[in-house]
């Protein structure tokens, strides 16, 4: 008996001081709950939804029990395909638990990957992964606005889910966000498009069927061929630069400013004052009437056509709902100020309908008196817009205009830049700031790694809605130059703040220095075929600097000695010696070409062809001496119709696949488009009535075709080419 009662007096005196020490933790314990918002007051009640707190009124102490088995009762259903009674039970888990930001962070992920992968349908697929996007925009965030978790699990489902392709969907989840931001914001180019420097030429394709572009070519061949025979002669290896010491010391890292702004400055400024006039926009009608007195009257004029505009709390069901703010006012509105889109032109519609839908949105311009730029009406644009932003999709204009001014000029239409918006936005409600953060520091830096990344690699995006199936819009992503300057300062901040070794003195740290040199060759290589030789110089320059020794033994990289135009073409192919390696590469630069020329990015398509003719041009000179055709290339105007003829060929395996092909028909230059013509109208016919597309609006003739054909009767329609021929040879074709 003894014995037993020591031990009980041991535990209870274990006990006491088990609980004195706890009481004595409390206090900084809650302090640091209240630092990480672990909940919103001291009284849990507080500032409480009154749904939540009847819940947790209700239940009391019981509720974690209760809990427990939402949580097993949800993923039983999940389990049976019961989604929208898993959906409803993860709800009320939610309303149990509304101060717990695991809770809401768990359920947004099982919704967004784990029950989407369940369905088949894209529209299905969209609903559950954006039905987690609004669990924690709408609801989590708002309830824990200061749980920094939450924010980055909400970028990361937008950078993961819906930008990688790791989801068999992901097109169509790019396709339906980007079209939710397009009625709103509309597209990004119309925006800058004012800020245009005033003595920017716009650039015309070069046809390199007319040769305007050869003699040019052959005059930079003679002038290599030149230098290769001088050095040969001074006994120097031919392409070997100067030593790179004395050009590093002769160039400065960071050039003088340019004349003009640089394209991605001249972007940035104009989206950050389209956005201030967003964000300075009336919070109420009372202020934007104010203001504005003629909004009264377009207010009342509008409500004839439909479209009802109150201080209502706007929800995104109401938004969407048939006949309100999303049809009968954006809508409409795209219709009247975007270009043009090219599918909606191309295929075959219901007159009718098309009629009825294009004489509302005619009414509506003229009440907003768009055409004359009424200062009332753009304000009136600017009120919804800022009212649909901050209340449907819990926007924030002037954070907004932040990541726009800290990382550059974002297309809103991108999931990856609601990535970036919303793991910044969790930094600053969490006291810190994008540069600076101690929260989660890795995972933290990479989400922005990985946004930045998406927006160097898809920012520059092309979308032409189509309402009637949003599923089957056209879209497409390409590099954002803009984005190169953001990316490298992403890289030369984030890598020393995650690893700090002051004997690494290479810019981005150890840990990321693969993978800054690889995005410095590639920005390099971009800003070279866009022309933009002086941008890619600058950052060739300071590739050589941080990174041009080898870590063994600090000898110079041989390819960091090369010229940039050599070190260009050596990081895409690496040797370009024979007849084979020369064909693939001038081959690869013409398709490279005119998947340029099919975004309308006429700057780098003149530039890969130009470079493309380069080199042939210059393997032709090398090998002129030698005996017989085996070693020498077709005419360069034969190899770019044969190329452009191979891209207009490609299965239309889906209506995106024709509308890229008319977009490049609508580009390319009159003497491409006569030599193929009549080889691909049976075929291009076929695939238009598939998709039901109007061949003739999709693909024209060519002007001048019956003058090409008497010039060239073995192309005319229908006449079989003869077997023994050589594929058909432009004017002066070798």
């Amino acid at each position: 008996m003894g014995k037993a009662r020591a031990l009980q007096l041991i535990a209870l005196l274990l006990c006491g001081l088990t609980l004195y020490f706890s009481a004595r933790f409390l206090p900084p314990l809650n302090e640091g709950r209240k630092t990480l918002n672990a909940f919103g007051a001291e009284d849990v009640l507080a500032s409480t939804p009154p749904e939540y707190a009847f819940a947790i009124q209700a239940f009391g102490a019981f509720r974690s029990l209760i809990t427990n088995i939402a949580f097993l009762r949800a993923e039983k259903y999940k389990d049976e395909g019961r989604y929208f009674d898993a959906m409803q039970l993860a709800s009320w888990i939610c309303q149990l638990q509304p101060r717990f930001p695991s809770v809401w962070e768990f359920h947004a992920w099982n919704m967004a990957w784990n029950i989407s992968v369940t369905t088949f349908t894209p529209e299905e697929r969209w609903n559950w992964v954006y039905n987690g996007v609004k669990l924690l925009r709408d609801q989590g965030i708002p309830y824990n606005p200061r749980a920094i978790n939450l924010y980055k699990q909400l970028a990361w489902i937008f950078n993961n889910k819906m930008s990688e392709p790791i989801d068999d969907f992901h097109w169509e989840y790019k396709r339906y966000w980007a079209w939710h931001m397009h009625l709103v914001l509309g597209p990004r180019l119309a925006v800058s498009a004012r800020f245009r420097p005033p003595d920017q030429e716009v650039a015309e394709a070069v046809d390199i069927v007319e040769d305007p572009v050869l003699p040019a070519a052959r005059a930079i061949a003679q002038q290599h061929e030149r230098r290769r025979l001088e050095r040969l002669a001074e006994g120097t290896p031919f392409r070997t630069a100067s030593p790179l010491e004395a050009r590093l010391k002769r160039l400065p890292e960071q050039p003088g400013p340019p004349e003009l702004p640089r394209p991605g400055e001249i972007a940035r400024r104009a989206e950050i004052e389209y956005l201030r006039g967003v964000a300075a926009a009336p919070h109420t009608l009372q202020e934007l009437q104010a203001a504005h007195p003629q909004t009264r009257q377009m207010l009342l004029r509008l409500r004839e056509l439909g479209v009802v505009i109150t201080d209502d709390p706007l929800t995104e069901e109401e938004y969407w709902y048939a006949g309100r703010l999303a049809e009968t006012f954006f809508a409409r509105y795209r219709q009247l100020v975007d270009t043009p889109s090219l599918t909606r032109r191309l295929r075959q519609q219901d007159s009718g309908a098309a009629e009825a839908d294009s004489q509302q949105a005619q009414r509506l311009g003229e009440v907003l008196g768009l055409a004359q730029e009424h200062p009332a009406g753009q304000a009136l644009v600017r009120f919804l817009q800022a009212k649909v932003l901050r209340e449907v999709y819990k926007l924030d204009p002037e954070h907004m205009i932040s990541v726009v001014d800290n990382f550059g000029p974002v297309d809103w239409r991108s999931v990856d830049a609601h990535s970036l918006y919303w793991v910044t936005l969790g930094l600053k409600r969490a006291g810190e700031t994008p540069t600076n953060f101690q929260t989660d520091r890795v995972n933290t830096a990479r989400l922005i790694f990985f946004s930045l990344r998406n927006l160097f690699h898809r920012n520059r995006l092309t979308f032409e809605p189509d309402p009637q199936n949003i599923a089957n819009s056209y879209i497409n992503l390409a590099p954002d130059m803009n984005f190169i300057e953001p990316m490298h300062r992403a890289f030369i901040t984030y890598g020393p703040l995650i690893d700090p070794d002051p004997g690494d003195a290479s810019g981005a740290g150890a840990i990321f220095r693969t993978g800054h040199v690889n995005f410095l060759t590639e920005a390099i290589r971009m800003l070279y075929f866009a022309d933009r030789v002086d941008e890619a110089q600058r950052y060739y320059e300071y590739l050589r600097t941080h990174y041009g020794r080898r870590e063994e033994d600090q000898a110079i990289e041989k390819r960091f000695t090369l010229p940039l135009h050599d070190f260009v073409l050596t990081t895409m192919y690496g040797s370009i010696e024979n007849l084979r390696e020369t064909a693939r590469v001038v081959n690869d630069l013409l398709l490279r070409a005119y998947d340029e020329l099919a975004e309308g990015n006429l700057t780098a398509y003149n530039r890969y062809v130009a470079k493309a003719a380069e080199l042939h041009e210059t393997f032709m000179t090398e090998k002129k001496d030698y005996r017989g055709p085996r070693m020498r290339l077709p005419s360069f105007g034969s190899m770019q119709v044969d190329m452009f003829r191979e891209w207009l060929a490609s299965p239309a395996y889906h209506p995106h696949v024709l509308i890229t092909k008319a977009r490049l028909w609508r580009n390319a230059p009159p003497g491409l488009k006569q030599w193929v013509y009549d080889d691909l109208l049976a075929s291009l016919t076929a695939e238009c009535e598939q998709w039901k597309f109007d061949v003739n609006k999709a693909f024209p003739e060519p002007p001048d075709m019956a003058a090409f054909r008497d010039q060239h009767p073995r192309r005319e329609a229908g006449r079989p080419e003869p077997s023994a021929e050589t594929p058909a040879q432009p004017p002066g074709g070798g």
